[in-house]
């Protein structure tokens, strides 16, 4: 399948890598081109800047959590009606699970979908020393296709013509813009960048990141080396994507509090059933559903606002009550305790679940997870095995004894051993869990949601 394709991947994290790729993005939608994005690994976050930069749902993808195939299979089947694919990289090229393996890495990515591949390196204070880095890069796997580097953060313009001469002639590699030290406004909070969603000037932002993309890298080389980049092996749709509709509906909480889903997941659930979107902030009761899904986010940013709303809080509480399938990831979970703990207060929640939760300085868990299915769920199978990843600073308190569904094989859970609340068909979990890692979660989901 010819697919034109470009991964734009940073030597390590914070070089400019998600704003030159959100630039990118919008400055080819400019020239008129239907543009694809993607995000290498377990984030939330970019990919919502990059709907805003392209009006296309970005797709994740991991072979850490997902196969070879899967990988291929998400890549294709999202590229439909699209001319250009930009794959925007995770941490540093070569970054991975562990010290050794490359699985998670973009450069696994990059080499699974045969991607040529451009860098963001920070120029900023250095000269002839970031050739021998980059030469580094591109000498630690030559399976590697690295076809350039965009150097960011340039000085004046006697620093630019050093480096962009050092890197050509001293690491052979050819320099595909030379972006200054500009003052582009990203905020950050504990988990990243700011979502997209929550600023009210993000389209004057992601013009403003395309117009320095325009000024500083060459785009048509850029096009020109995504549209010679080689064919890669047609793959099958996977069966649970494609459309068999059973009459159930499912409500799926997506706002500002809660935006941190897989659209492969959504769109695995929407070709089982008819999924309905939630607002738990504007929303003041569950519309007539059959199942709810809530996912990660924000919950603890708009705590406040979350708590004025009593009648969908309480609306929420009679659904899991009820004994309907309920699937919490994260900051669901935290939503359906009785509190989230802030420093700025206590704020009531959901109460369904047994538990408090409080928001810690630090990171409580990050990284990837194994666990171990032993109690029934609304989404998983005794005995199974679960990949998926977690990050959060929220710290569970229980209240009374807890039941879970699943053991920690790797990761942190709810208390290092377990994790995966269980109370009546409600399942709430620091896991998040991606369709193709785990197709039947979408099947035993409309299923639970149809026998209710």
């Amino acid at each position: 399948m010819d697919i034109p394709r470009i991964t734009i991947a940073g030597v390590k994290s914070k070089v400019g890598k998600t704003t030159i790729a959100i630039g990118l993005m919008r400055a080819l939608v400019r020239r008129g081109y239907i543009v694809q994005p993607y995000k290498v690994g377990p984030d939330f976050i970019d990919p919502i800047f990059h709907y805003f930069a392209t009006k296309r749902y970005s797709r994740n993808l991991d072979d850490f959590m997902l196969s070879k195939y899967d990988i291929i299979e998400s890549f294709e089947r999202s590229f439909r009606g699209a001319d250009i694919a930009v794959i925007e990289g995770k941490t540093g090229l070569y970054d991975s699970h562990d010290a050794l393996d490359e699985r998670g890495s973009t450069a696994s990515v990059a080499k699974i979908l045969k991607s040529p591949v451009i860098l963001v390196a920070d120029a900023e204070r250095i000269n002839r020393s970031i050739s021998a880095m980059l030469l580094g890069y591109k000498l630690f796997d030559r399976n590697v296709n690295i076809e350039g580097v965009i150097l960011n953060r340039i000085g004046n313009p006697r620093h630019a013509f050093k480096v962009k001469r050092s890197v050509e002639i001293l690491a052979k590699m050819r320099v595909i813009g030379l972006i200054p030290r500009e003052n582009v406004e990203m905020p950050y909070r504990h988990l990243g960048l700011v979502p997209a969603h929550e600023r009210n000037e993000i389209y004057e932002v992601i013009e403003n990141l395309a117009d320095i993309v325009e000024r500083y890298v060459d785009v048509e080389k850029v096009i020109d080396i995504a549209y010679n980049a080689p064919e890669i092996d047609d793959i099958p749709e996977n069966p649970i994507f494609k459309s068999k509709r059973e009459n159930v509906r499912i409500g799926v909480i997506r706002d500002k509090p809660f935006c941190f889903y897989y659209q492969d997941n959504l769109d695995a659930l929407s070709s089982k059933a008819e999924v309905v979107v939630i607002d738990s902030l504007k929303d003041r009761k569950l519309p007539k559903i059959d199942a709810l899904y809530i996912g990660g986010g924000f919950p603890e940013v708009f705590a406040e606002e979350i708590e004025r709303n009593k009648s969908f809080r309480r609306s929420v509480y009679k659904f899991c009550n009820s004994g309907r399938p309920v699937y919490a990831e994260c900051g669901g979970l935290m939503f359906l305790g009785e509190s989230i703990i802030t420093e700025s207060g206590e704020y009531d929640m959901v109460g369904f679940l047994p538990i408090k939760t409080r928001m810690e300085k630090k990171f409580r868990a990050l990284g990837y997870c194994i666990h171990k299915v032993i109690r029934k769920n609304p989404i998983s199978r005794v005995g199974d095995t679960i990949v998926g990843h977690e990050f959060h600073y929220s710290e569970v308190i229980p209240l009374e004894r807890l039941e879970f569904a699943y053991r920690v094989k790797r990761g942190k859970g709810v208390d290092g051993r377990y994790d995966g609340i269980v109370v009546k068909n409600t399942l709430a979990s620091y896991i998040h869990v991606h369709v193709l890692s785990y197709p039947l979660m979408v099947e035993k989901f409309v299923r639970s949601a149809r026998e209710k």
